[in-house]
């Protein structure tokens, strides 16, 4: 008779998020940290949200406003964490299938392709920012800067990752490992 779990692989050996046993707090830059903040206000907010009209049956109609924000927000936070942990994802099959001097001609491609796009998210960021720090939130007096001022921010941050992944190639002569965080 075989056992229930027999042949199953353990936390450890799947690498489970829930295995703690690794965990380090410097492996987590301040995006990840600002994100979990974010993430749990949105939380707070969508369950009020949420109590209000079901229980309550007397919406807090401004919640669900700024719920959304707070995940466009969020959204390019966490972006600048995937950034910075090399995580985005990629199409890797004409790299691995080229010669090593032919792979660093493509990496420059890239780098500088990403970069500049990382760059550009910024410029643009930067006037929607500007243009919609006036406007008028819906549920709010508010102008909707503080939305897009972090949107902003966060571009700003996938490109300085960016120029920080860009160094750490070139200084090493090839392409880091993703499993090594930029901390």
């Amino acid at each position: 008779m075989t056992k229930p779990f027999e042949g199953v692989a353990t936390a450890e050996e799947a690498g489970y998020a829930d295995d703690l046993r690794h965990f380090r707090l410097r492996d987590y830059g301040p995006e990840d940290w600002f994100g979990l903040v974010l993430l749990w206000v949105m939380a707070i907010l969508v369950f009020t949200q949420f109590f209000s009209r079901y229980v309550l049956n007397d919406s807090v109609a401004w919640t669900e406003e700024v719920s959304r924000y707070l995940l466009m927000v969020l959204t390019f936070v966490g972006a600048a964490g995937a950034v910075r942990r090399g995580t985005h994802i990629r199409v890797e099959v004409l790299e691995q299938a080229l010669p090593l001097p032919a792979r660093r001609v493509l990496w420059v491609i890239l780098d500088a392709g990403r970069l500049a796009f990382w760059v550009f998210g910024a410029v643009v960021g930067f006037d929607l920012a500007d243009r919609m720090g006036e406007m008028p939130m819906d549920s709010f007096r508010h102008g909707l800067g503080w939305v897009y001022w972090p949107i902003f921010l966060g571009f700003v941050a996938m490109a300085l990752r960016e120029a920080q992944w860009i160094w750490r190639r070139w200084r090493h002569g090839d392409a880091p490992n993703t499993q090594q965080v930029i901390a």
